[in-house]
């Protein structure tokens, strides 16, 4: 039995659909076992059931009395979803009052699977107590030196200080993650055990690798010897955030992109994914092979497309129809350079916020900010935000890229 999902299913094509999302999950293909829910309980005399199970109901005479005993069996560590070709209301609350999470009726997408995974995840803690909302927004810089990593590090800052939203800032670069030098702390020393020890990962060990900035901010960095290699467990990850999101109300996740094939669970918490990229050729196709990636995923979070470091000095590689074009996808927001303050951030150890709050470029991530938490706390409105969000990019291209093709 693996330890975080299994499904039991009844027939091929099904069994061949649940495959093909739980490889790009990265669970293993023992995972989707060809059986129903006699053969879940059969392995449930040798192994602890799983944190996830999809119970395949199929030619069951009684499949609610079937799930009720599942899910005494499993108890409440496990969340159960079922699946079945009758799509009946009847049937469908018979078994969420049996204790099933969710009943998929067949034929199953990736998508489903996804979400049904993902609102699993976000249910009741085991220990009794109710998991706030939390969300877990994940930065990746398309090319290197886009400034992906300032953008996250700042953005975490302004949530907690400027917010006042309980925040932590996770940097999975652990050899050269720039997190903690960038606000002039020393980072921790146990994230790489946390990240390679998923049986071990609790409040405890977390605690012990967090580095507290303030009161409302935590970092979890490191700086790993770059003759060894560092291995980052997918599962392990899960469960650190299942802890973190008991107390934090937004993780920001700096991911390198070299991680995107190991870290397809991850990818699929997020609830924000922004991509941080240059206005060039290469930039429009690192952010299409991006997009294109998280798309076959079947990720489902929101994506926000941020464009950087373009100014009166450093106009664009390519305009803004031309990027749109060739990425797909709209920009929904350009950082303007702004040269003096980065340099007067990153020599000081202090942030955008604290050090040029009417910067450009701080005004860009107020408005980044606002962008993927809500004003006020309430969730973004798409339509409203896209309208803001349109007029913030035509005022900022027109200002430091227009401006410099007069000069």
């Amino acid at each position: 039995m693996h330890n975080d999902f299994m499904a039991f299913v009844n027939d091929d094509d099904t069994a061949r659909i649940i495959r093909v999302w739980a490889d790009r999950q990265s669970f293993p293909a023992e995972a989707v076992q060809s059986g129903g829910p006699e053969l879940f309980t059969s392995m449930l005399d040798f192994d602890a059931p799983p944190k996830f199970a999809l119970v395949d109901f199929d030619k069951q005479e009684q499949p609610v009395q079937l799930a009720a005993r599942l899910v005494s069996l499993c108890g409440p560590s496990c969340r159960l979803v079922a699946m079945g070709s009758a799509n009946d209301v009847t049937l469908f609350r018979g078994m969420l009052g049996a204790g099933m999470a969710d009943y998929l009726v067949k034929p199953i997408t990736p998508e489903a699977l996804t979400q049904t995974l993902l609102a699993a995840t976000r249910g009741t803690s085991t220990t009794g107590g109710e998991i706030k909302d939390s969300k877990n927004i994940i930065f990746i810089g398309v090319r290197g030196g886009v400034g992906a990593s300032a953008l996250a590090t700042n953005l975490a800052w302004t949530l907690s200080h400027r917010s006042k939203i309980k925040c932590a800032l996770l940097d999975l670069d652990l050899q050269y993650g720039t997190s903690a030098l960038a606000m002039d702390i020393e980072p921790g020393h146990g994230l790489r055990d946390v990240l390679s020890s998923p049986q071990r990962v609790d409040g405890l060990m977390i605690a012990g690798a967090l580095v507290t900035e303030s009161d409302t901010l935590g970092i979890l960095s490191a700086e790993e010897p770059l003759d060894e290699i560092v291995h980052i467990d997918p599962t392990a990850i899960m469960a650190l955030l299942k802890e973190m999101r008991i107390t934090h109300q937004a993780i920001i996740i700096d991911m390198p992109k070299y991680l995107l094939p190991t870290q397809k669970r991850l990818l699929a918490t997020a609830q924000e994914i922004v991509l941080v990229t240059e206005m060039s050729l290469v930039g429009i196709r690192d952010t299409l092979r991006i997009r294109s990636t998280l798309k076959n995923l079947g990720i489902t979070a929101r994506v926000t497309q941020v464009a950087t470091k373009i100014g009166p000095t450093r106009p664009a590689a390519v305009d803004e129809q031309t990027f749109t074009k060739g990425t797909q996808a709209s920009l929904d927001f350009i950082v303007p350079d702004d040269h003096k303050a980065m340099v007067a951030s990153s020599n000081s150890g202090k942030m955008l916020d604290a050090i040029a709050p009417s910067s450009p470029v701080t005004l860009a991530i107020h408005k980044l900010a606002e962008h993927l938490m809500g004003s006020n706390g309430d969730e973004a409105n798409p339509k409203k935000n896209k309208k803001s969000n349109s007029s913030l990019m035509a005022l900022l291209f027109k200002v430091f890229v227009k401006g410099a093709s007069k000069k």
